[in-house]
């Protein structure tokens, strides 16, 4: 079995919220499933930004699943997919 990484752009809801928040909370909900990076902040517009997240699963992993767990997160209003890579 092998491993992917997936490389997330995640846009939060409003310029105020902490994107250091958005990432703790990814990691405590997707502790068992995947292995979270680090992460790095994107500029959009107007103040907002985006956080840019590498999360390494292994390549039978539903990545629906993921995915709908991140985006049900109070402060995440929106998920990209930039790449993903075997590893």
């Amino acid at each position: 079995m092998g491993k992917m990484v997936i490389r997330y752009k995640i846009f939060p809801t409003d310029i105020d919220v902490n994107l250091q928040t958005i990432y703790d909370e990814i990691k405590q909900k997707l502790a068992g499933q995947a292995e979270v990076g680090q992460f790095k902040t994107e500029p959009i517009a107007f103040g907002l930004s985006a956080l840019i997240l590498d999360i390494r699963v292994d390549d039978n992993v539903d990545m629906d699943s993921i995915e709908s767990t991140i985006k049900e997160l109070k402060n995440v209003s929106e998920l990209e997919v930039i790449a993903s890579t075997k590893v």
